[in-house]
């Protein structure tokens, strides 16, 4: 099979939106969001097949993490999994990444994405930043780790420095990212970027998700209605959001 470069398109907030709903519906309990337990214990709500292996470096060679199809399953090399278990941020990154590609471009992915590999390097050069699978994958990773919603009054790349103990160019890189997410924020169509997340939602939902359903309507019910009004939110507890295997769903861009 093919490795996905180009994905439909996605805004810095509909992947925010994605990664908040992860961390606060998929993965509620995980108040510091430790990454090894998402993988090991909450992907797999969604997942319900995947299976995370843990393969030599000498054998990964260039890669640290990849996703694989048959069966689906996420391979990450020892040192990556080790730095993750203990805490390293880049390492974190590393496999939240490959999560990434799993979440959103499983409908017409389901291969090995291997962003190590030179040849992909040279595919992406000129993708549209919004249509390119690798920064949607960065950014859904950089999202999870570095939420918006706790970094709102962070004001300059040193505070970020502060708060994670990262080296200054990684400071520089996430607060970037903040503000790109704070500059779509202005001009977004919230309900727009709901029904983006519904569709990749559906699109989960055609084989892993069939039995899992019911749950995830009131699931995207209650994450819908956070932060409305008590008239908006009586307003959705009424509503109904359809996950069903003919839904539609993301298509190559």
């Amino acid at each position: 099979m093919k490795n996905v470069y180009v994905a439909r398109s996605a805004s810095s907030t509909q992947i925010n939106l994605l990664a908040e709903w992860v961390r606060t519906t998929l993965s509620p309990n995980n108040e510091d969001f430790d990454t090894i337990r998402f993988v090991e214990i909450d992907l797999p709500k969604l997942f319900p097949s995947i299976y995370i292996h843990i393969e030599s470096d000498d054998k990964m060679g260039l890669r640290r993490a990849f996703v694989v199809e048959r069966p689906l399953g996420i391979v990450v090399s020892e040192s990556t999994y080790e730095g993750a278990s203990n805490g390293c941020l880049f390492s974190q990154e590393v496999i939240l990444h490959e999560v990434g590609h799993l979440i959103l471009h499983y409908r017409y992915a389901k291969l090995g994405l291997n962003s190590a590999a030179q040849p992909y390097i040279d595919r992406i050069k000129n993708t549209p930043l919004a249509n390119s699978a690798e920064w949607q994958a960065a950014s859904f990773a950089l999202s999870i780790l570095y939420p918006s919603s706790i970094l709102k009054n962070i004001k300059s790349p040193n505070d970020i420095v502060e708060k994670y103990d990262v080296s200054l160019n990684n400071g520089v890189r996430i607060f970037n990212h903040i503000k790109r997410i704070r500059t779509r924020t202005a001009c977004t169509d919230r309900e727009f970027d709901k029904k983006w997340l519904r569709e990749i939602l559906n699109s989960l939902s055609r084989k892993d998700l069939k039995r899992l359903e019911t749950k995830f309507q009131s699931q995207l019910l209650l994450f819908f209605s956070r932060g409305n009004s008590h008239r908006s939110r009586q307003k959705n507890n009424n509503s109904k959001v359809e996950i069903s295997p003919t839904a539609t769903a993301p298509t190559l861009g």
